[in-house]
């Protein structure tokens, strides 16, 4: 590949930085021209090399050093994140570029948010009355659908996956990643979006971009209320929300983080825990049990409202 000389032609705001691109990302809003001059990152189609000289951190399928942080999945391809500033992706032989971006602004920028001393929680967020909510829980807990839902409901979207919170005078802002939801195809029935559905987010995946009814966008970020950990109601646990004491809670933001190992390759000093903990002294973080069932999501957005309404104003 040829080094990439021309000033990338694609603008757009994620997770709180301005992103110039080479390449046009899929259903993301491009940022108009005013606000594109200043450029946090750049992203590249180019080569990435197959190692780092001299990691200090591995895990699987990644290694990373001071400054970078290099990603390879065989078969998919190779990204490599530099010194906070700089994205640059190689597709394996074979693969089309599109199928590899899902990566690229996954793992891939999160190595960049790291190395910027970002904080990342494994979450989607809406918006309701102008506060910002997130919901966590691991790849498949329902995140992205109940955010669909609740966007569904009036609350506007916020960001899916990959939750970049920032401390402001100690006050926790939660920032838009600027990309639409994504959902398997039976959840974009269930929350009625089906005249909102994109391209697929990989090409043998049944999992679609789909437009937000709405959307919230500002430079600053959001506040950010109030933190929920999904888990599946049973006879044990029936559905409810109850708020986490102090110590499970901060274990429970901690699990998850965002590609937590990861995020420690980058935290010195224990600024993880730092971060988690001044997070922790503003927002209350909560377990909300709820049935998985689709049939069950409408009460799932009215068990919530109702708990908007008698806390969050407190």
């Amino acid at each position: 590949m040829k080094k990439n000389t021309v000033p990338p032609p694609f603008h757009y705001r994620i997770s709180g930085l301005n992103v110039a691109s080479d390449i046009e990302l899929p259903m993301r809003s491009r940022l108009n021209t005013e606000d594109a001059q200043h450029v946090d990152v750049t992203l590249h189609v180019n080569e990435v090399p197959t190692q780092l000289s001299h990691p200090t951190r591995s895990g699987p399928n990644w290694s990373a050093d001071e400054t970078s942080f290099l990603l390879d999945l065989p078969g998919i391809g190779r990204f490599i994140a530099s010194n906070g500033q700089r994205l640059t992706l190689q597709p394996a032989d074979g693969i089309p570029l599109d199928d590899i971006l899902v990566f690229a602004t996954g793992t891939a920028l999160a190595g960049i948010l790291y190395q910027r001393g970002a904080l990342l929680l494994h979450g989607s967020s809406i918006v309701h009355e102008g506060r910002a909510f997130v919901f966590c829980g691991p790849s498949g807990a329902g995140k992205s659908t109940l955010a669909a839902a609740l966007n569904q409901a009036g609350c506007s979207f916020l960001a899916d996956d990959v939750c970049s919170i920032e401390l402001v005078a100690g006050a926790p802002r939660v920032h838009a990643d600027g990309r639409a939801l994504r959902l398997y195809a039976d959840s974009i029935g269930q929350v009625g979006l089906k005249d909102a559905v994109g391209p697929k987010v990989r090409m043998h995946i049944e999992k679609f971009h789909v437009q937000p009814s709405t959307s919230l966008y500002r430079e600053d970020g959001i506040p950010l209320a109030a933190i929920y950990m999904l888990s599946d109601s049973n006879a044990a646990s029936p559905p409810g929300i109850s708020r986490l004491p102090s110590l499970t809670a901060a274990q429970a933001l901690l699990r998850n983080t965002y590609r937590r190992r990861l995020a420690l390759a980058y935290s010195s000093q224990g600024q993880l825990a730092t971060q988690t903990a001044a997070l922790l002294s503003s927002v209350p973080v909560f377990r909300l049990h709820r049935p998985r069932d689709f049939d069950c999501l409408a009460e799932t957005v009215e068990s919530l409202q109702t708990h908007w309404g008698k806390y969050a104003h407190d």
